[in-house]
């Protein structure tokens, strides 16, 4: 509902007692009349005389050249009011969500809403806790009411709901690099006008651009001496060639003779002025430095010239600059160059944190869809009859146990994740498993296939990493993460790649690894085939992903059970 700026002065001189909104303002500008009508709050008994007091505060407040008619409306809250505001509340901030509105009640001073919703929407409604959000909604726009809003799943509005979901799916629009700058202190301007703009990272930018502006550290830097062709002999050699034409061979040729005479003299007048040029110091050069900031580095090209000569000869390696130009097409290296126009001195940040516009989870899994698992284990009647109690550790808790197979062991040289596998352990139970093959698209190297057995063929076609890490990212929301001897390798790996992909991998991580080292005992060693054997777990195709993950996932809740008799 609008609020006019008369409405929002009449709240104000009333101390907002009457929660006032506009309804409507019909005006007949022949008789220069306005009738107002003006709703407020539920609940409360305007009298007259307070009615009068309200009316003449309203009468200050709108024009003069008017005469008015006040109405006042009790804004009297109905179910079917209710419907409208949280119908309309959802369609406009929440489209994905597939929703029928089954029943809005009202019982005394209370509205309970019910709404029926697919699986998929009903799964995200509990992540975003929708419930609470339109709760929160519907108390800021009538305060003296309470509400309970229940979203129940049902199978009926299921049908194409994932179509639905993603046809309505709108993902933010980011402006990646908004806020992705680098500031510097203590500029002093080197040649050109002063730099006033923030410096954008360089790896950020990689096609042509009118205006750019970087700072960071030179690496090496080279003056090249710019050397032209008279553009007098030019001329003269042209004109030549021009009055030869028309006249016989010989006078031609005496005409073109005498031009290369005169040329000779005049290249010859123009070495003798450049040695002298030479002799006092000055060459037009050309400046080529390769500039590195903390994200990567760029090649940069300045044409000098008589005045600021001197300046940049004081340049070198590893002094801090900021500069400001156009990016162009490396014709030679590739890539992009940058012509720079202005250069200044500056003082680089003694920190740097990269700033990452992170990803939001989908409310729909696009690429990798996890399997639903049922495990049971029977060790006599009695486990199989009856509920297993759950270890301690893992009570109303969420695990996601989880295992990559990457192209090699350095993720900082640029190794890369070639599948994924993890379960989910909810409650101390196994629900789910997770896996995918990822195209690293790069060659995997034989060593690795080695180990693995994962060659390139397996991956061709699989989801390249930003698609497999959006879905196991939407897959370990809510969860703690855990695997066996994780922290220094594949955490190293999600959290590394997946910030490459702008997915903020930042759960809770427990290692099963140290758990067995402090309450397995009586092993020659810790590696994840010894305990699993130890603990009766069966470990059947040992390095690949979604096996180990999911014996470690069965190690972890045996272990857990050794915690409650520690």
């Amino acid at each position: 509902m609008e609020i006019e700026p008369f409405i929002v002065s009449l709240n104000e001189k009333t101390n907002n007692e009457y929660k006032f909104s506009l309804k409507s303002a019909v005006l007949d500008s022949s008789a220069d009349f306005c009738v107002i009508e003006i709703l407020y709050k539920d609940g409360i008994m305007l009298e007259k005389d307070k009615k009068d007091a309200i009316v003449e505060i309203a009468t200050e407040i709108l024009p003069k050249s008017y005469k008015y008619d006040f109405v006042f409306v009790k804004n009297f809250i109905s179910e079917e009011r209710i419907f409208e505001d949280v119908e309309t509340y959802l369609n406009k901030n929440f489209p994905s969500i597939n929703f029928v509105l089954e029943k809005v009640k009202r019982t005394e001073n209370k509205f309970d809403i019910k709404l029926k919703v697919d699986n998929l929407s009903l799964e995200h409604a509990n992540q975003k806790n929708l419930s609470l959000t339109i709760q929160n909604y519907l108390k800021s726009l009538y305060e003296e009411y309470e509400y309970a809003c229940k979203f129940e799943g049902d199978e009926v509005y299921s049908e194409n709901s994932l179509e639905l979901l993603k046809q309505n799916y709108k993902e933010e629009s980011v402006d990646l690099y908004e806020f992705r700058k680098i500031e510097v202190s203590e500029r002093i301007a080197l040649v050109g006008e002063d730099i006033v703009e923030s410096a954008s990272y360089i790896k950020d930018f990689n096609t042509p651009t009118e205006e750019i502006v970087f700072c960071g550290r030179i690496k090496d830097i080279k003056p090249i001496v710019i050397k032209r062709k008279p553009k007098q002999v030019v001329a003269d050699t042209q004109e030549g060639s021009e009055e030869a034409s028309g006249e016989t061979i010989e006078e031609s040729n005496e005409n073109i003779t005498n031009k290369i005479e005169e040329s000779a003299e005049i290249l010859e007048e123009i070495n003798e002025k450049t040695e002298e040029k030479e002799q006092i110091g000055y060459q037009r050069k050309l400046y080529k430095f390769t500039l590195e900031d903390f994200t990567g580095g760029i090649g940069c090209v300045f044409f000098s010239n008589k005045e600021n000569q001197a300046k940049l000869e004081k340049l070198e390696p590893g002094s801090e600059i900021i500069v400001k130009g156009a990016l162009e097409e490396d014709k030679y290296a590739g890539g992009v160059s940058m012509k720079v126009k202005q250069i200044a001195y500056c003082k680089l940040p003694e920190t740097f944190e990269e700033y990452i516009v992170y990803k939001q989870e989908k409310p729909f899994y696009e690429f990798v869809e996890p399997e639903k698992v049922v495990m049971y284990e029977q060790n006599d009647l009695t486990s199989f009859m009856e509920e297993e109690k759950v270890p301690t550790h893992l009570q109303n808790k969420t695990y996601v146990c989880y295992d990559f197979e990457t192209t090699g062991l350095h993720f900082e040289q640029g190794d890369k994740i070639i599948e994924i596998g993890a379960v989910k352990i909810e409650n101390g139970r196994i629900t789910e498993k997770f896996m995918t093959y990822v195209d690293p698209e790069k060659p995997i190297p034989a060593e690795s296939s080695a180990i693995s057995g994962i060659v390139d063929d397996d991956v061709k076609g699989a989801p390249i990493d930003n698609e497999a890490l959006q879905d196991f990212y939407k897959f370990t929301r809510g969860a703690i993460l855990t695997g066996y001897n994780i922290l220094n390798f594949d955490n190293v790996f999600l959290r590394g790649q997946g910030k490459a992909c702008r997915f903020n991998f930042d759960n809770d991580c427990e290692d099963v690894f140290h758990y067995a080292q402090k309450y397995v005992r009586g092993t020659k060693n810790y590696k994840l085939g010894t305990i699993a054997a130890k603990l009766g777990v069966t470990l059947d195709n040992a390095h690949r992903a979604v096996y180990d993950a999911m014996a470690t996932a069965e190690v972890f809740i045996k272990i857990c059970k050794l915690m409650e008799n520690a």
